[in-house]
């Protein structure tokens, strides 16, 4: 019996190290389109889904953590049992979600929460019969109640840095929503302050980290002292499968050569008179000064 559970664990344990062994096949959209990191990505976010464990995707800047994502939704939509999927994302994204899902998943039917409270409350009210369903961190702390009997096949937040603070109404709020798998996107790293990461950890596997008191015990105070730096090894050792983190130096043979372009623009009339008029100004207060 013992035998039989290691071996399972063992499996468990290298296909969270491997994830590109797993047999998780790209969606036909993003085949062709995906970089080998990004399809990466995609089997890690997977495998860990496979598991009903939630991880972070805390790719650098510009490497495409979307379209990552947009692949593990529309894998989704092929499960028999189709559920939506929550995305709380900072107000001046969700067009720019909107776009992508337009651009790579026009499979996808997707809605989004804006609006006034009425009318919020008719699109809550409608989601069951939408894939993707994408709303704000100010929107859902205002909406919380409306999503309470509402069941997610992923909730996924975008910036996670916005629940960085544990006791925020951010952070409360999306922790009060209910999906099978939960995942974070973030393109600066976490492990600078610890309770940023307790935080997120706390969203996608609560406990995990323990309760906020005994992480502070346990990590955050002997941090400081002469064994800090082994209690930090200790920290990053736990929560370094739930983290992918690739840098642009990583991938650079995958990214497309840089292109610039330098252009000029002429200033209007108007804006002349504009910046005139403000250079005037500036002039006349560095001459006071």
């Amino acid at each position: 019996h013992n035998i039989e559970r290691s071996a399972v664990f063992k499996e468990f344990v290298q296909n969270i190290r491997e994830p590109e062994d797993m047999s998780f096949p790209v969606p036909q959209n993003l085949r062709g389109i995906l970089r080998d990191y990004q399809k990466l990505g995609f089997k890690w976010l997977k495998t860990l889904d496979y598991y009903r464990l939630g991880g972070v995707l805390a790719d650098d800047m510009g490497l495409g953590k979307t379209i990552q994502v947009i692949a593990l939704l529309l894998s989704a939509k092929t499960e028999p049992e189709h559920e939506p999927s929550l995305i709380v994302v900072p107000t001046s994204l969700i067009f720019n979600w909107c776009a992508e899902l337009e651009k790579f998943a026009p499979d996808l039917k997707y809605t989004t929460v804006t609006g006034n409270k009425t009318g919020r409350q008719a699109i809550i009210n409608s989601i069951p019969e939408y894939d993707v369903v994408i709303t704000s961190y100010p929107l859902i702390r205002r909406d919380i109640d409306l999503y309470e009997k509402l069941a997610f096949r992923y909730c996924i937040l975008d910036e996670a840095q916005h629940i960085k603070n544990p006791s925020s109404r951010n952070a409360r709020s999306v922790k009060l929503i209910k999906a099978r798998t939960r995942f974070a996107l973030t393109g600066t790293p976490m492990e600078n302050n610890l309770y940023e990461l307790w935080s997120v950890f706390d969203f996608i596997l609560p406990g995990y980290l323990y309760s906020y008191n005994r992480f502070n015990e346990k990590f955050v105070q002997p941090a400081g002292g002469e064994d800090g730096y082994e209690i930090l090894d200790d920290l990053s050792k736990q929560i370094k499968p739930f983290i992918l983190r690739r840098l642009k130096k990583d991938v650079l043979h995958e990214l497309p050569d840089k292109i610039e372009n330098t252009m000029y623009a002429e200033l209007t009339d108007e804006q002349k008179k504009l910046y005139l008029a403000f250079l005037q100004d500036i002039k006349g207060e560095i001459s006071k000064e």
